[in-house]
């Protein structure tokens, strides 16, 4: 009698190559990684004492990379909530066009938290393409006033916290049971009114960042 042998060589190859298991309902993701962020700025209106020499001024904000967290669970299969926080974003801000054409105003930091609820699509590979809407809160502090800006009066800069809708678009690339890499960007809404403040009086100036904010990370599935 012949005994029938199985071998690993007969086994179907698709057994050998599955791909890494998608996230399901119930996993947490945390990803760790590098977060920039480019405003798109503009500012809308300018009122008060320097009004008139800030016509036809707008105020840029530079662009800035910082350590970038994100946190996120899957209450279904397909849908997940996600938080976005970083280290201090800090920010130099000029006057752009006008006669004070790139005249420094001086910097400031902020933090971006951001919740987004993410569809994640199905697929049948380690791929896994998202798209988000959520909230944002931007909190700012610690705004210093340039020389130049002093020199024109400025004594004190302030900028009020914003709240706003946020987009986002990214994926996640799974590679063994746990780890994976991801891609992401954001467009995030911040409308802020920022104060320049001077002996006699003080200017607003309605300014809109309205930053896209990239991030490459690695992360890990549990």
């Amino acid at each position: 009698m012949t005994a029938l042998v199985s071998s690993p060589a007969l086994l179907p190859a698709t057994s050998l190559a599955a791909p890494p298991a998608a996230a399901r309902a119930g996993d947490w993701i945390v990803r760790a990684g590098v977060t920039y962020v480019a405003p798109d700025d503009h500012t809308s209106s300018r009122n008060g004492q320097l009004g008139a020499a800030l016509a036809g001024t707008d105020v840029a904000a530079s662009s800035e990379a910082q350590l970038g967290l994100t946190v996120a669970y899957l209450f279904t299969d397909r849908l997940a909530l996600e938080l976005l926080a970083a280290s201090p974003f800090e920010h130099d801000l000029s006057l752009a066009g006008g006669a004070l054409d790139g005249t420094p105003l001086g910097d400031i930091k902020h933090l971006p938290p951001t919740l987004s609820l993410q569809y994640r699509f199905a697929t049948d590979s380690a791929f896994t393409p998202y798209v988000g809407l959520g909230l944002n809160y931007t909190v700012f502090f610690s705004e210093d006033v340039s020389s130049q800006a002093r020199a024109l009066g400025v004594t004190d800069l302030e900028l009020d916290d914003s709240f706003g809708p946020a987009a986002q678009l990214g994926f996640d690339y799974a590679f063994g049971e746990h780890w994976l890499i991801n891609a992401d960007v954001r467009y995030l809404q911040i409308e802020t009114t920022a104060e320049l403040r001077t002996a006699t009086g003080s200017t607003h100036l309605d300014v809109d960042i309205d930053p896209w904010v990239y991030t490459l990370a690695a992360g890990y599935r549990f």
